[in-house]
């Protein structure tokens, strides 16, 4: 975002700006285009992996419609992708045609139980093989429920001492055979899935790559509860029925074995070994870990693989695009605010009301944005000054030791790109830069906030237990968060609209709270200090983080 005075003093013909802004648009709706198909893969995939339960009867059709959809869908995944990225990443072609080619050998497989298939629909009185439902146990009665909300992500039981996993460092001593409680499932849960007797978490959603993953090793998962945290305590003994949907206090032996009598019959037909062989070309997922040695293209081979890297690169595309040359030539309106900031707008796709030049927040329509605002507009302006000379003057001294480095920084023009929905705004404040990007919509599974700050004009020191301070408070609104000296990254995904409707507000005020701060972090001290300053006073939600 270097030099953004430049890119609003440079007049530009009506025709160039219109056609910079359409191709800032394309993207966006490229990108829109690709949430959406990814989104039905994802529900595909959930639902045929819910199949291999055995709980529902199915037949080919069943299998055959998903995959026509399977494949009709990925090639607009990375087709967008391609849009978004300029070209690269035509790898991926190759590897969507050599797992569907597999998947379509697979289905000439021979026929060896189709009676028996048969026969089980008409046991069932004839109904439809997609929508019969193979009977279960109902919750037992005569023992205490603790939870009996939320989404089944994986089905079965599975019983042991609760441990909860309130920061990464917790995975740690993940004692065996445990059952996980989190305010939501993470990546990081991989390290100890292996002797993880079930998963129970406040937050979530069931067509999540990591939801796949618990999936695949059969780890009982329960997701969306909203209360798991606040009702089970680590070194509880419970049972979870991720079966019905239950969590109980203790040991329950007469669920455990109930799990254990599932009905298996259908399990040894020919459509169910059929979908479990697809599947093996669908859902796997190979890229788990975002390194840049093994998060590549020619590396993924299954379709879940194309789309956790189609997801991945695109949100890094797009975090990019407040740095394109395009955005230099795109139309921008200036926000008028009653704090110090130049902000001014690109409209992508509804985010602004039509035809202005100069809009203040009730011209907004981003739903995003005026989260944001909301939260930057709540606080005092202009926020803590250096309480004594010796935090001028460490501005002062970097400034001359590194002139080029904060020429015309101080309080430059910030820049946004905002739709209905979407949101990337790149702010100034001070002598660093930060940037958020967020979507928020309706639709779970597309719902995401990233993060990024550095910078600042204070000593290093001092800069780093700012970024420290970022960091944690961060964790405790459940980001994931990155931080390498003065750098700071952080992302949260699949939140409904609301909750990212109010980190982003919370994210709001962390802006202006954490504003010139640096100046006055003389210790390490002062990062609890403020730490619990922020937590007590301008951060509503009740949290505990991974």
């Amino acid at each position: 975002m270097r030099d953004l005075l430049s890119i609003f003093k440079k007049t530009k013909s009506p025709k160039e700006l219109s056609r910079s802004r359409r191709q800032l648009q394309k993207k966006y709706h490229c990108f829109q285009k690709l949430l959406s198909a990814t989104n039905a893969v994802r529900v595909i995939m959930a639902d045929m992996e819910e199949k291999l339960s055995g709980d529902y009867l199915f037949d080919m059709h069943y299998i055959r419609s998903n995959l026509n959809i399977l494949s009709n869908k990925m090639p607009i995944i990375i087709d967008s992708l391609y849009e978004i990225s300029d070209g690269k990443y035509l790898e991926l072609y190759d590897v969507f045609k050599r797992a569907d080619s597999e998947i379509q050998v697979i289905l000439t497989m021979k026929r060896e139980f189709e009676s028996t298939t048969k026969d089980m629909v008409n046991m069932r009185g004839g109904e439809d093989a997609d929508l019969v439902k193979v009977k279960r146990p109902t919750p037992l009665k005569g023992h205490k429920v603790l939870i009996d909300s939320g989404v089944i992500a994986c089905k079965g039981v599975g019983t042991g001492i609760a441990y909860l996993v309130n920061k990464v460092e917790d995975l740690n001593n993940f004692p065996d055979r445990a059952v996980l409680i989190a305010r939501h499932i993470s990546p990081k849960f991989v390290k100890v899935l292996n002797k993880t007797a079930a998963i129970v978490t406040d937050v979530g959603s069931a067509t999540g790559y990591m939801a796949s993953i618990a999936r695949e090793l059969h780890v009982p998962t329960i997701l969306n509860t909203k209360i798991a945290t606040k009702l089970i305590t680590s070194g509880m003994e419970i049972t979870v029925d991720a079966i019905n949907g239950n969590v109980y206090e203790g040991r329950v032996n007469e669920v455990i074995e109930l799990g254990q009598k599932r009905e298996t019959v259908f399990m040894n037909t020919h459509v169910f070994k059929i979908l479990k062989e697809v599947l093996k070309k669908i859902v796997p997922l190979n890229l788990i870990y975002l390194r840049v040695d093994t998060f590549k293209p020619e590396l993924c081979k299954t379709f879940h693989d194309i789309t956790h890297f189609v997801n991945e690169v695109s949100l890094d595309e797009m975090f990019k695009i407040s740095n394109m040359p395009d955005v230099k030539k795109g139309e921008a309106v200036r926000l008028v605010l009653k704090i110090p900031l130049k902000i001014y707008m690109i409209e992508l796709d509804g985010g602004i009301e039509n035809g202005l030049k100069k809009i203040t927040a009730d011209n907004i329509r981003s739903i995003p944005m005026n989260a944001f605002l909301k939260g930057m507009m709540s606080m005092k302006w202009p926020g803590p000054k250096p309480k004594n000379a010796l935090g001028f003057a460490s501005v002062v001294a970097n400034i001359a030791i590194e002139p080029s480095l904060y020429r015309d920084r101080g309080w430059g023009k910030s820049c946004a790109l905002i739709s209905r929905e979407y949101m990337n705004f790149s702010i100034r404040l001070g002598y660093h830069l930060s940037t958020v990007e967020a979507y928020a919509g309706d639709n779970i599974g597309h719902n995401y906030i990233r993060f990024h700050f550095k910078g600042g004009g204070a000593s290093i020191e001092r800069r780093l237990r700012r970024t420290q301070l970022i960091k944690e408070i961060l964790e405790k609104l459940d980001f994931e968060v990155d931080r390498i000296g003065d750098m700071l990254n952080a992302r949260i995904t699949r939140y409904q609209r609301s909750a990212i409707e109010e980190k982003l507000s919370i994210l709001g005020r962390l802006t202006i709270y954490t504003k010139q701060l640096d100046m006055i972090m003389f210790s390490d001290a002062f990062v609890d200090c403020y730490l619990q300053e922020f937590m007590r006073d301008y951060c509503s939600i009740e949290t505990k983080s991974l």
